[in-house]
């Protein structure tokens, strides 16, 4: 029996997140739309492009959120189409490092870094060289070590990681203003299809009732 179809004989929905990540915020937002829908959701943490690829094989149902368009790359995959949050994706820097706020051209004179599988950060960096790394840990440290001059993730995962430990990240600096504003979807196999109405309904019911205290669905 594949995984994937444990997962229908169990009637609970597994959903891909990588922790420490601006996931874990999706994550917790999911909990209440799947609760709100009145469907039973398990989320498994997977590294960011191993919980996109599970998802686009059907291996699990979906993943957290994804920015806008994913569908044209992974056509298994289909967009719950009421945004689930909205996305800060910023630059960061070591104080001191004389750089001023960010623009597009630093990408273009600096030795920049992002996390696997993190595809805005492709698409900011689309042409030029762009070193990956497995997660946002090993990624600030190379920045801190003078290993890279820039690193590129998504504010709340960055936020997450200087949380665990303030003192030995209090050196990092994010630029303003972010490299991108944009909501966050979340997304399932088409296999799942059936539930993306009700999914797309308790959210625009959590949004009316101001929930999460960020305003109503765009």
């Amino acid at each position: 029996m594949s995984f994937g179809t444990r997962v229908l004989a169990r009637g609970t929905y597994r959903i891909g997140y990588a922790p420490w990540s601006t996931h874990e915020l999706a994550r917790d937002r999911l909990k209440a739309v799947y609760s709100r829908a009145g469907l039973l959701v398990e989320f498994v943490p997977l590294p960011e492009k191993r919980s996109l690829v599970l998802a686009a094989e059907g291996e699990i149902n979906g993943d957290v959120g994804r920015i806008y368009g994913l569908e044209k790359k992974f056509p298994t995959l289909v967009r719950v189409d009421v945004r689930l949050l909205d996305l800060f994706d910023a630059a960061y820097v070591v104080k001191g490092q004389d750089v001023g706020g960010y623009r597009p051209e630093l990408l273009q004179s600096l030795r920049v870094e992002a996390v696997r599988g993190v595809l805005w950060a492709e698409k900011a960096m689309a042409g030029l060289p762009l070193e990956k790394v497995n997660n946002y840990e090993i990624l600030f440290r190379m920045l801190l070590e003078g290993r890279i001059d820039l690193a590129l993730a998504g504010q709340p995962s960055a936020e997450a990681i200087f949380r665990k430990d303030k003192a030995r990240y209090a050196r990092i600096r994010r630029l303003d203003p972010p490299v991108y504003e944009l909501p966050l979807y979340h997304y399932l196999n088409v296999k799942n299809t059936d539930i993306v109405p009700k999914l797309e309904k308790a959210l625009r019911e959590l949004y009316a009732e101001d929930y999460w205290h960020d305003g109503e669905e765009n």
